[in-house]
């Protein structure tokens, strides 16, 4: 059996400045999928530290359920590895705060603030950017068909209830009586391969609505007390809500 020597890895290691990452005598066990820490204030990032890093389960779950909805994909330098953005209207201001939280190791900065304009308006909103790594181009491939996102096959390994959980909270919406997904920008085929799975992995009920000329997903009433069952450990207070009939809370 070949082993693949450390030397290379060590001298990579010892090449980095250690104002990023000082020497240090502990030997504590760190579990593998554990939470990653905030990589905030370090300005930049060594290639060598950009290819070893990884996405543990949850973040995986949390970026899967965010592309669902509004978050996207930006290429980075000579169009070699991605990175992701997300928006949210300065009123989910709870929900965004938690999504950054929850993936400021792979951020270099804290959010920024933008208006946006719609119908002559001005709104609020609130963006996220994370670094460009190559193992967000795993997520580029499993979304992006064409330059076009789009919902694979695979996605029914990859829609657990973390995922399904972030995706409510980032595009769901309170009907009278069941929930709506806000699945505007999916095509109609991409829009019944999603029920498909919510049905198989989750046997939630669905249907297909329209909504000015666009497909969402409508779950409907006699699968909410499955769905709550599903996602309440994951839905934070704020955004609650959603599965209740109610109103989003006043800040």
């Amino acid at each position: 059996m070949y082993i693949l020597p450390l030397t290379p890895v060590i001298k990579k290691w010892n090449n980095i400045n250690i104002s990023i990452f000082p020497p240090t005598n502990c030997v504590a066990i760190v579990p593998f999928n554990g939470k990653l820490d905030s990589t905030l204030g370090i300005s930049k990032i060594t290639k060598f530290i950009r290819d070893i890093t990884y996405l543990n389960t949850k973040s995986l779950d949390i970026f899967i359920g965010l592309l669902l909805g509004d978050a996207y994909f930006k290429l980075g330098k000579n169009n070699i590895n991605i990175r992701i953005g997300f928006k949210q209207s300065i009123i989910n201001f709870p929900f965004f705060w938690l999504v950054f939280n929850d993936l400021s190791h792979y951020c270099a900065s804290v959010p920024r603030f933008e208006y946006a304009k719609i119908k002559d308006k001005k709104y609020g909103q609130l963006i996220l950017d994370t670094r460009t790594y190559p193992v967000l181009n795993i997520l580029y491939e499993l979304f992006i068909d064409n330059n076009i996102k789009i919902i694979k096959y695979d996605m029914f390994h990859y829609l657990s209830p973390i995922a399904l959980s972030y995706w409510i909270m980032s595009d769901g919406t309170s009907s009278q009586y069941g929930l709506t997904i806000c699945t505007d920008n999916f095509t109609i085929k991409d829009n019944i391969r999603l029920i498909n799975i919510l049905k198989i992995r989750y046997d939630l009920n669905c249907s297909l609505h329209s909504y000015a000329g666009r497909p969402r997903i409508y779950i409907k009433a006699d699968s909410m007390d499955k769905l709550r069952k599903i996602v309440e450990p994951y839905i934070i207070p704020f955004s609650n809500y959603k599965l209740k009939k109610g109103k989003r809370p006043i800040l």
